[in-house]
C-alpha cells in the first residue's frame, strides 16, 4: 500500500512523498525514515517541526 507523508521542517520548508510504502521512527527517537519504491530518506527528528500522513495507513482491514 502506498500513501502520502508530508514533513514540515523547523524552517517551515516542506517535503512531501506521494508514494511512501513505510515510515518509521528509530528506537532512540532520533531519526524519521521514509521508504518509497525508489529511495529511502532519513531525516533527523530535531530538524522536523511536524509530519503527517494519510490516515488510511491505520485502517485495519
Amino acid at each position: 500500500m502506498q500513501y502520502w507523508v508530508k514533513v514540515t521542517f523547523v524552517d517551515n520548508k516542506e517535503l512531501e512523498f506521494q508514494d511512501a510504502i513505510r515510515h518509521t521512527i528509530s528506537d532512540d527517537m532520533e531519526i524519521l525514515e521514509i521508504d518509497t519504491p525508489k529511495e529511502v530518506t532519513i531525516i533527523p527528528l530535531r530538524q522536523i517541526k511536524y509530519f503527517s500522513c494519510d490516515a488510511g495507513v491505520f485502517n485495519k482491514s
